[in-house]
């Protein structure tokens, strides 16, 4: 009986795995990483990237379930912290004035209250390295270290009045 669909170079001779297709299987992989790329907006910078930054956002150590301090970003360029430490768990209010040069992002501390730890006057850095709808991520630049706060309902309660 004559079997259809035999290969002409027979059953030991046919390559095995993705060989076995040849150059589907290198540009398949190739058109998923360009289509996702081409799917994830660029990330906004300077002005854009401080207007997507304004609201409520949580530094949690478990991935938003609860906060152990808040960060409100306001449209008139204003930072406020407040919160208590995770590890003395003392309360700490800062305001600092926010200023934005591409995905760098600065603030001039002007109040500190409680822990807070910086002075009135002192400047701190942060590079915006990812900003997503629910969390965004930010690198240290003084020590390196990257950390991640997760956005919160405008409604949600925050900081105290001072």
């Amino acid at each position: 009986m004559k079997r259809f669909f035999a290969s002409p170079i027979g059953a030991a001779r046919r390559p095995r795995g993705p060989a076995r297709f040849g150059r589907v299987a290198r540009v398949v992989p190739l058109l998923a990483l360009l289509s996702a790329c081409a799917l994830t907006p660029p990330m906004p910078e300077g002005p854009a990237l401080q207007a997507a930054l304004q609201g409520l956002w949580c530094n949690s150590e478990d991935g938003g379930r609860s906060c152990w301090a808040h960060d409100r970003f306001t449209p008139d360029g204003r930072l406020r912290m407040c919160g208590r430490t995770p590890d003395s768990r003392q309360a700490f209010d800062g305001l600092g004035q926010v200023e934005m040069a591409g995905r760098r992002m600065c603030y001039r501390v002007l109040r500190a209250e409680g822990a807070f730890w910086l002075p009135p006057g002192a400047r701190y850095c942060t590079e915006i390295v990812e900003l997503g709808p629910r969390h965004h991520r930010y690198r240290d630049l003084d020590g390196g270290g990257v950390f991640t706060l997760h956005r919160l309902p405008d409604t949600a309660p925050d900081c105290p009045a001072p």
